[in-house]
């Protein structure tokens, strides 16, 4: 009787160990569970802030007073060179007229090398926008040939161009991102009133001097100013002032993004048109590699 006594001990111990061990998997894994749960309310609830917020911001721009570098909705203004504003149920939004943005299809070859000195230097520069230039062109040799040989068919393929990595695509703390200067189509012109400040100065060669009065001039609505300005810098075109029907918008709400773009047209009676939308907008990435 005492041997079974000794025996029983050491198994119920065991047994006592493998059920402490079962219920602390199942509690770990409860855990988990409770916060995927909580992460998915949190980001269901972004996304019927961020939907209230496009409703509202769309119907601004559509009734809005259009203007070369924003749309004028009563007290608020909204502007369309990238900047960050709040609406009123907490949502960060920036409108980005594409006319401000670098096209992809009517390539600026100088400004586009100078933008990439921004992130690698002059020779690599140059090598990338010729294989962007390669990339698209449809009756290219054999020689000059690349995968694609047609126009993008997303910013995101710019990725796959020699010479340009997800580094230089994203946006960080430091600097925008690719995905944030460059436009697929765009415009054939050059809003000025709308180009970031990113691209003033590495794109057209402004100075920090130039860059200062050019955002007074934008806070004071002073949009002829701004034109003469460019004319004086030598950088004017054409349709230099005129806004697009084509924006890019970025919304922010508690740590979730959304990346979308409209067409806008304010002469025609219809809904605007959604020709993109990320959510959740997360980082851009692509794991194949096109090395030969």
């Amino acid at each position: 009787m005492n041997r079974q006594k000794g025996v029983v001990l050491p198994l119920a111990l065991i047994v006592i160990t493998i059920m402490v061990t079962m219920a602390s998997i199942l509690l770990v894994r409860s855990s988990a569970e409770i916060d995927e749960a909580a992460l998915v309310q949190e980001q269901w609830q972004a996304r019927l802030k961020i939907n209230d917020a496009e409703q509202e911001l769309l119907l601004s721009m559509f009734v809005g007073e259009q203007l070369p570098g924003g749309y004028n909705v009563g007290d608020l203004f909204v502007p369309t060179d990238g900047k960050f504003i709040k609406l009123k149920n907490g949502v960060e939004v920036a409108v980005q007229d594409l006319a401000g943005l670098l096209s992809l299809h009517y390539l600026r070859k100088a400004e586009l090398t100078r933008l990439f000195t921004a992130y690698t230097d002059e020779q690599h520069a140059a090598q990338i926008v010729n294989n962007i230039i390669r990339w698209q062109q449809e009756d290219s040799d054999d020689e000059q040939r690349l995968e694609r040989n047609a126009p993008f068919r997303s910013l995101d393929e710019l990725m796959l161009i020699p010479g340009i990595t997800p580094e230089m695509f994203n946006d960080n703390h430091e600097r925008p991102g690719l995905r944030s200067l460059l436009a697929l189509s765009g415009s054939s012109f050059v809003n000025f009133a709308t180009v970031p400040d990113f691209l003033l100065v590495h794109a057209f060669g402004l100075t920090e001097s130039d860059l200062s009065r050019m955002n007074t001039l934008k806070d004071r609505s002073r949009w002829d100013d701004i034109s003469t300005m460019i004319f004086d810098l030598g950088i004017a075109v054409d349709q230099s002032l005129i806004p697009s029907s084509r924006y890019r918008v970025l919304y922010k709400y508690k740590g979730f993004t959304a990346r979308a773009e409209y067409q806008v047209r304010t002469t025609i009676p219809l809904p605007p048109r959604k020709r993109l939308w990320y959510f959740p907008d997360h980082e851009r990435h692509f794991l194949m590699s096109t090395a030969q």
